[in-house]
């Protein structure tokens, strides 16, 4: 293990650091391995206090630490390494062919070799060498990035917190958060300082670059040209797979000696600075330790309450408010202020704009001095941070929402009566005129939506204004769909193009960038000067103007905007679809399962999780149309097996989209779902708001507020759509079930 732990080596590994997409090697040259033997592990006893798992893990761990440029792996082990272990044993040596011949074999995927037992399998890991052409140092370096990787996704500064955890937790909290940013953070920890003989007695002072638990930093090489340190970045977020588990940020003016190992020029680089990349967990990261602690805890919490919370990630635990603010301008706000990134702002959902809205909020690795800080900067923004309480192991993500409770006010109610009159050769006229609205027949409708639910239709806050495009102009779903189309330059032309004046009523500054941008046939630069001067205008469209300005690829620009506006949009198309899908398949069967539909069914795990299973209807009185979902189209779904399966794929088909594959760009792909095609509503009930005339014994109802909870996902203004009586219930083309 010693022989092959010996880093990066220029000679050795040139051609694997030189590809710049860390490409695994074409297989040809097949890598050393070492083989360990584990039975003494897994030999049968009856002493059920060995806990042969854990000594498992503890193997694996103690070698990636020993040896942080090893990986180890659990290949089932060939019969020929059984019988030259026990050669070894009996001090014979094996024929080296012997071991080259079964190393090729596993690493291959041969299937002609008989296994048995396994063993453990070290290799090197060369997963970050690409790195090494772009860093100052490699050789320092990557030893120190391979270590911080190896000892995982550990909570900053968890030391100090342990051992002052107690009675001057205050005390702890205000000296281990005391610096505003990471950068701040990662000069305090550079202390370990060494000197270096110049000659002539001259000397300088070197900072020992050291990973620090919660990140690690790696210099580039001063000469390294702008354009490039984007592979850098590429390389440590995982070249665009679908694991991300590391962050990074840049960092100017880094002092270039940092490191014992370089060549340093003493006399002319006592001051030299370059640029570095600071790595860090990501949220992802953390969030699936959190997820793993949980589930390590579930059953003997108490036992292991003292240790988790020695472990613990730290946050603190809020509620956002805010009135008439945008979902992703609210979090760049809130990001600003607390001088942060913006995954650390951990929220459930997203809330409309049009309201005022509270929801929970987790603020990663923040102090309550620090949030209550915040809202300082945060005034007049119509935002504000309450409640802070300091959380351990919690950390809100997208998916986390249960549901939502809302409270809506109804004025200037009507009710609508139709009539019917005869025209002169004897055919029947409707005509409908407004009636003031009375309690009973509020209450009527109140308790028909509270018993038979509402259709389950996504909001226009999802997929955009009602109505042809050429009134409406750029719905959300227009640009998703360019997007699964893989046309990002049409995407960003339909983002820049906007909505219809009509409907949306923008200042100056921005009809005039949105003009200069169609009139420049899509100039990025000019564009982006006519901006209007206020960052909270134009988020998405400034982010790609800059990424075109900086990349010039339409793709490298969308990937400038936030992750979660990105995938808004894909959402955006998926919803469109299942909209036009339900209302189909209302028009067919009205609110009754059918063969071939899908339904959901609820089971509870022994450790209290729910999970859902999607089954096909065979016996359609046996299902309620409360059961029955529609998938939201991605890859990887169950789609009905009726006439409502065909349709999913004549509009994709129509729509030039192709979801049944998943794409390798992650602005192209389309992960789905199920959603319920019916939806309850609870504790829906209502109240008056003002005093109310009479008519006879039966109030008049001028103005009402509207209280109930819906799960997550399902939108209020369907609900109230339902309450109102569309014009399609009117006309009875909806049966009651």
């Amino acid at each position: 293990l010693n022989r092959w732990d010996q880093g990066y080596d220029e000679s050795r590994d040139c051609d694997i650091a030189n590809d710049d997409d860390g490409d695994k090697d074409d297989g040809n040259n097949i890598e050393p391995a070492v083989w360990i033997p584990t039975s003494n592990l897994f030999d049968d006893t009856s002493d059920s206090k060995i806990d042969k798992k854990k000594d498992w893990k503890h193997l694996h761990q103690c070698i990636r630490e020993a040896f942080p440029f090893l990986r180890t792996e659990v290949p089932i082990k060939p019969n020929s390494l059984e019988n030259r272990g026990a050669k070894e044993e009996n001090g014979n040596v094996a024929d080296e062919s012997e071991i080259k011949n079964d190393t090729d074999a596993i690493m291959s995927g041969c299937n002609s070799i008989k296994f048995t037992k396994p063993w453990v399998c070290a290799l090197i890991d060369r997963t970050l060498f690409p790195l090494a052409p772009y860093l100052y140092d490699p050789n320092v370096d990557l030893l120190e990035l391979y270590k911080f990787r190896q000892r995982g996704p550990i909570p900053p500064n968890s030391s100090k917190l342990n051992a002052s955890r107690g009675n001057n937790r205050g005390q702890r909290d205000q000296k281990r958060r005391r610096k505003d940013d990471r950068f701040q953070r990662n000069q305090t920890q550079q202390k370990q300082q060494q000197t270096i003989d110049c000659g002539e007695n001259e000397t300088i002072q070197t900072k020992k670059i050291s990973s620090h638990e919660g990140f690690t930093v790696l210099r580039l090489r001063p000469e390294l040209p702008r354009d490039r340190r984007r592979n850098v970045h590429k390389i440590l977020s995982g070249g665009g797979s679908q694991r991300r588990d590391f962050e990074t940020v840049t960092i100017s003016n880094y002092p270039l000696n940092g490191g014992l190992d370089s060549q340093i020029d003493c006399n002319n680089n006592e001051n030299a600075t370059t640029t570095a990349i600071m790595v860090h967990w990501s949220n992802k990261a953390l969030s699936s330790l959190q997820k793993k602690r949980k589930r390590k805890n579930d059953y003997d919490a108490d036992a292991n309450s003292s240790n988790k919370a020695d472990e613990s990630i730290t946050a603190t635990f809020c509620v956002l408010r805010k009135e008439q603010v945008e979902h992703q301008a609210a979090v760049q706000h809130i990001a600003r202020a607390l001088k942060c990134n913006q995954q650390d702002i951990g929220l459930a959902g997203i809330k409309d704009m049009q309201a005022i809205t509270y929801q929970f909020c987790t603020l990663r690795s923040i102090n309550i001095q620090r949030a209550e800080r915040a809202n300082h900067a945060l005034t007049g923004k119509r935002i504000e941070l309450s409640r802070f309480e300091e959380v351990y192991d919690f950390l809100l993500n997208r998916g986390n929402l249960i549901g939502n409770r809302f409270e809506v006010v109804l004025r200037n109610l009507k009710r609508i009566e139709r009539m019917t009159s005869k025209t002169e050769n004897g055919a029947t006229v409707w005509k409908e005129r407004t009636i003031p609205c009375v309690a009973s027949h509020l209450d009527a409708m109140v308790k028909r939506v509270r018993e038979f639910g509402f259709v389950n239709f996504y909001g226009e806050q999802r997929v955009g204004d009602a109505g042809h495009s050429s009134r409406v102009g750029v719905r959300s779903y227009d640009v998703g769909r360019a997007m699964l189309r893989q046309n990002f330059a049409q995407a960003i032309d339909l983002i820049m193009t906007g909505r219809s004046y009509g409907i949306y009523h923008p200042g100056d500054d921005e009809v005039k960038a949105r003009e200069i941008w169609k009139t420049s046939g899509g100039n990025a630069k000019a564009t982006l000067d006519a901006f209007p001067k206020s960052s909270s205008t134009m988020v998405r469209e400034r982010d790609l103007m800059k990424g075109l300005v900086r990349y010039g690829d339409p793709l490298e620009a969308i990937q400038c905007v936030p992750r979660n506006v990105r995938m808004f949009w894909i959402h955006s198309y998926q919803s469109y679809v299942w909209n036009i899908v339900a209302t189909e398949r209302i028009k067919l069967w009205g609110l009754h399962a059918k063969i071939g539909d899908l339904y959901e069914v609820s089971s509870f795990e022994q450790d209290g999780t729910k999970s859902d299973n999607i089954n096909v209807v065979e016996e359609p009185d046996a299902v309620s149309i409360y059961q029955v979902v529609l998938p939201l189209p991605g890859y990887n779904m169950k789609y009905p097996s009726n006439e409502i399966g065909a349709l999913y794929n004549k509009i994709l088909e129509n729509d030039g989209v192709n979801l049944n594959e998943k794409c390798n760009i992650h602005e192209a792909t389309a992960k789905g779902s199920y959603r319920k095609l019916i939806q309850k509503a609870s504790n829906l009930k209502w109240e008056k708001v003002c005093e109310c005339t009479s008519e006879g014994e039966d109030p008049v109802i001028d103005a009402v507020q509207l209280s109930f909870e819906l799960e997550s996902g399902c939108y209020a203004t369907m609900l109230l759509r339902e309450l109102m009586l569309t014009t399609m219930a009117r006309e009875g083309k909806i049966s009651a079930p």
